[in-house]
């Protein structure tokens, strides 16, 4: 089974569809279940209409729980399709549950790939690759490469540094977030880690007795909600990976903005450099 939550996917969704479902297609694929929420475009019509026109596709729209946190609203339509799921398996069977985003965010996963994740045996979960700097590091947790909620680490070390230009070097983003967004070369071994997601995974169906997805902090604030959805697997004995070769994307508007970053630092300072060495020259 398939799913997948979706917002404003009116014009993307076509490609969407045929990318994962060929990149699936070793597979008897026996739903995909999509939860709409919030879109402003024609998406809901769009998804009713494939939903017409392939047997596999099952579309439910939600309303807006009017949370003030994003990720709330999020693990609402997670949690809704994990009904949905627990339901069908009752009836018929399922081995794997596929999670994965819509919006272009899969343009690069491929039949090849996907074979890769059963190039290892006995995981709960296995979670994207990208060929650009890895970008989800909200939802991954790793005892050495991202322990805690980046977010909060940022807003913590806000308060610590003193940043004398507002947008320049922000040294609290760059070491809560951006210097995190490493490459991963496909050739490595699989990655063992606590939560990731990337835009895509594969679970095994055996181990998500009891999962739900919570998009709220133990203080009250927004947390990704992946995190808690992966406590309950390895509550339940099951291991989670990081597969190199399962590549998804390349880069995402989160690695794009690390890249704007770099090169904007990178020209600021170079430019103060120079400007400092003619004034130097016009006083000799």
């Amino acid at each position: 089974m398939i799913a997948s939550i979706a917002r404003n996917i009116e014009q993307s969704f076509d490609a969407d569809y045929n990318r994962i479902t060929e990149a699936f297609s070793d597979f008897n694929v026996v739903r995909w279940i999509i939860i709409e929420s919030n879109s402003t475009d024609n998406s809901r019509e769009t998804l009713k209409e494939f939903a017409t026109k392939y047997r596999i596709v099952e579309t439910e729209s939600l309303e807006s729980c009017n949370s003030s946190h994003r990720t709330e609203e999020l693990a609402a339509a997670r949690n809704r399709y994990l009904q949905i799921f627990n339901m069908l398996k009752n009836e018929i069977q399922i081995d794997y549950l596929v999670v994965c985003d819509l919006n272009n965010l899969n343009n690069k996963l491929n039949i090849k790939s996907v074979r890769s994740c059963w190039d290892l045996n006995s995981w709960a979960a296995v979670t994207a690759n990208q060929s650009g700097p890895y970008y989800d590091i909200f939802a991954l947790r790793h005892k050495y490469w991202n322990s805690t909620d980046c977010w909060e680490s940022y807003n913590y070390l806000t308060n610590l540094y003193k940043q004398r230009t507002k947008f320049i070097w922000d040294r609290a983003l760059w070491d809560s977030v951006y210097s995190k967004m490493i490459n991963i070369n496909q050739s490595s071994n699989w990655i063992r880690v606590d939560s990731a997601f990337g835009g895509l995974a594969i679970y095994s169906s055996k181990f998500l007795q009891n999962c739900e997805y919570n998009g709220i902090s133990e203080s009250g604030g927004q947390t990704c909600e992946h995190v808690s959805f992966h406590n309950g697997i390895i509550a339940n004995s099951g291991e989670i990976f990081v597969n190199p070769k399962l590549i998804n994307f390349s880069l995402t508007d989160h690695s794009r903005r690390r890249k704007y970053f770099i090169i904007y630092n990178s020209w600021y300072y170079v430019r103060r450099v120079f400007i400092r060495k003619n004034k130097k020259v016009e006083k000799l």
